[in-house]
């Protein structure tokens, strides 16, 4: 990238950011007036992240998400917003959180602990920067997602990665705000530091949840104990997942409803339909609209919401409810609706009611769920328990047995009907894990993808811990504090297989919480000192300020870093590695894939300025489906119709034993044909992928010479 390209991306960013936060800002003081601190703040980043995605979905529904289009259309409603929406002073019926004080000791404590899990997520980062984003669901359909969004500027279209799985109907709110970074930057690097701004997100949650009960503290270490969980920090940092993101914006939704439900005229523990609870709706539909794994705590937070609503208002609570939640994620169901009949093509049946949706020709692994296996304990021995182990540390029998016996005393103890309900609903969530399908996924009797699965208890954790420290059991002195040094050993025994002092990359992770929690902490803790010198702006505004400033002058030499790394040694093992040479170097190509170990691994293809076209070769089928091809001379035309500058091919992938993948027909089908298909990029090792040029088009008459024994499709779901 020239210096040029970097300086005009990273203006474009800073123009974004400021539209769309002048708008937040605004958007808050004019219709939640009462609302100041760290609550206002939060209320501000979910508006700010739903202007984002409802500005590139609205963009991308005309195929216009590009980033003329973008910043044209954010600075005009930042415009409206200066015009239109004056700030107003509360009055006597806006809602004002308590805000109780903290003492310095509890504040030093939760910035200390903060510093520890931004260093932590910073080094597991840094990976990702020597690199390239490696992370399997990232390459295989998060970051291509997001990449062919970028590229069409469109969100309509349903773009195909292989023809095992169904993931193009997964919702891509995720995916969306990553497609923003790499239509205003033309690349993929800030989508690095994405996932460290949803860990702050959900930090700033978390602190929220008990600001009006004098502890914000214990609940930001609640959030801290979840994310320094092994099942998140090594997928989450620096990488395309969405886990952090669909639970930081169900902790916002809570946090939200909790203030709200703490203050106006409305008995504690109680809410009226207002603009407060429209924030907390968007902040629940965002995250449906990012996973669908957040869908049952979301409609559980739902209910909890409406149920804590006052008599004779449920019917305008749900009004202002559902339209935010609508707005924050519906478009990507509404998407599948038009497609295929059905908002959740997965969804095949609900009891004995048959509903719209593929037919899988091809299976990866069975989709079991934990509940299938709960009273095996042969399972638990092999499975269960090493998984626990390796996900939550030694500390997962104490963890889980701290949430269990704290939501039912947040049920009994609880401040308020909404935070019981809340309490009750965590528990609901995490019963809703048990029965999630790949909860348990692999072969019968081999959940293999347990542990790695574990993250889709996430969000309904991040509930559950958050929640326990405001049992009024926790108002007196010693069981706060005991609670506390709780909650300070579990973080330390769940983070203890991850420590940040001799992970590779602890001295960018450190760099990272010095600029973003050390120097805005500091200027927290020197706000009199500094008030003289910062003016209107608040001291920890112009430390995060600061922060950001330092972080866009390093940028320069670290991506010109990453740009030269990016995928120079991406699993060799498999023979990936000079493919993804030769597609980093590859511009404005159009690359056909074949065989689904290319089609997992899609995202290198490409290419390092992400300009070019990929299409998995595959066959459309009923219901939004698309299967493998499995003749030939089908096959022969189908890459025609394509017209492709080159074709890879390779391997199934076999999930149930990575290194041994299944042979599939693609390779020697294109052998087959050398005057339209000459091999560019060939590794010694015969399961590696096959880059061709395709020099001219394919012959479907070729195709009888290979014998009736050449088609096949490699994977089949009746096998």
């Amino acid at each position: 990238m020239s210096v040029s390209t970097f300086i005009a991306g990273l203006a474009l960013l800073v123009l974004a950011a400021f539209f769309t936060g002048f708008t937040a800002v605004r958007l808050r003081t004019r219709l939640v007036p009462g609302w100041s601190g760290a609550p206002a703040r939060l209320i501000e980043a979910v508006a700010a992240t739903g202007l984002v995605v409802g500005s590139a979905e609205l963009l991308g529904l005309f195929g216009l998400l590009q980033a003329a289009p973008l910043i044209l259309l954010l600075g005009l409603v930042a415009l409206a917003a200066w015009l239109g929406l004056t700030p107003r002073p509360p009055g006597p019926r806006d809602s004002v959180p308590p805000s109780p004080s903290v003492s310095t000791a509890a504040q030093l404590l939760a910035a200390l602990v903060a510093f520890a899990l931004f260093a932590q997520w910073g080094a597991f980062t840094s990976y990702n920067l020597d690199h390239g984003i490696t992370n399997f669901d990232s390459v295989w359909y998060h970051m291509p997602f997001a990449a062919e969004i970028a590229r069409t500027g469109s969100v309509t279209v349903l773009h195909h990665t292989e023809t095992v799985f169904v993931n193009w109907f997964y919702p891509q709110n995720s995916e969306l705000v990553h497609g923003v970074g790499m239509v205003l930057t033309g690349r993929d690097f800030v989508s690095i530091f994405i996932n460290l701004a949803w860990l702050g997100l959900g930090l700033l949650a978390g602190w929220c949840v008990g600001r009006p009960y004098g502890r914000p503290h214990l609940t930001l270490i609640g959030v801290a104990v979840l994310m320094a969980t092994h099942t998140l920090v090594v997928r989450e940092p620096g990488t395309g997942k969405n886990d952090v993101m669909a639970a930081a914006l169900i902790l916002a939704a809570v946090a939200i409803m909790i203030n709200r439900s703490s203050s106006g005229p409305e008995a504690k523990g109680r809410v009226s339909p207002d603009w407060v609870m429209a924030a907390g709706g968007l902040a629940v539909g965002l995250a449906a609209g990012t996973k669908v794994t957040a869908l049952a705590p979301a409609f559980l937070v739902t209910c909890a919401v409406l149920y804590a609503t006052v008599g004779g208002a449920r019917l305008r609570a749900a009004a202002v409810w559902f339209p935010a939640v609508l707005l924050g994620g519906g478009w990507w169901y509404l998407r599948n609706l038009i497609h295929t009949g059905n908002p959740m093509p997965q969804v095949t049946s609900i009891g004995p009611i048959d509903l719209p949706g593929p037919d899988r020709l091809q299976v990866g692994r069975p989709d079991f769920s934990v509940a299938h296996y709960l009273t095996d304990t042969g399972i638990w021995k092999d499975y269960f328990v090493p998984g626990l182990e390796q996900g939550f540390g030694q500390v997962w029998p104490v963890l889980l047995a701290a949430v269990v016996a704290g939501l039912v005393l947040v049920m009994i103890k609880g401040p308020g009907r909404l935070t019981r309900t809340h309490g009750f609903v965590a528990l609901l969530a995490i019963g809703a894990y048990l029965i999630t399908p790949l909860g348990a996924a692999g072969p019968e009797g081999e959940p293999t993808a347990f542990a790695i699965n574990l993250r889709f208890l996430i969000p309904a954790l991040g509930l559950a811990v958050v929640l326990i420290p405001l049992a009024s059991w926790f108002d007196r002195g010693w069981p706060r504090f005991a609670l506390g040094a709780l909650l300070v050993a579990l973080m330390v025994g769940t983070s203890a297989s991850d420590p940040v002092l001799s992970a590779p990359g602890r001295g960018f992770g450190i760099a990272i919480a010095l600029l973003f929690v050390a120097l805005p902490a500091a200027a927290w803790f020197g706000r009199e000192r500094l008030a003289g010198l910062t003016g209107r702006l608040s001291p920890p505004a112009v430390g995060f300020g600061l922060a950001f400033v330092i972080l866009a002058v390093v940028s320069w030499p670290i991506q010109r870093s990453y740009f030269e790394n990016r995928y120079a040694d991406f699993e060799p093992e498999a023979g990936l590695a000079q493919a993804y040479d030769w597609a980093n170097h590859t511009k404005d190509a159009k690359i056909a894939l074949a065989g689904t170990t290319a089609g997992f691994k899609e995202y290198g293809f490409f290419g390092s300025d992400l300009s070019n076209e990929v299409v998995y070769v595959g066959r459309d089928a009923p219901h939004g489906g698309f299967d493998a091809i499995g003749e030939c001379a089908a096959f022969a035309r189908a890459v025609n119709e394509i017209g492709p500058d080159y074709l890879v091919t390779s391997s199934y992938l076999n999930f149930d034993d990575y290194e041994h993948p299944i042979r599939s027909p693609e390779t020697s089908w294109a052998e087959n044909d050398a005057a339209a298909l000459r091999p560019v990029v060939r590794s010694d090792r015969p399961e590696a992928p096959v880059v061709w040029r395709v020099t001219g088009e394919m012959d479907p008459a070729l195709c009888a010479r290979l014998g009736p024994e050449a088609d096949y499709v490699p994977g089949l779901k009746d096998q």
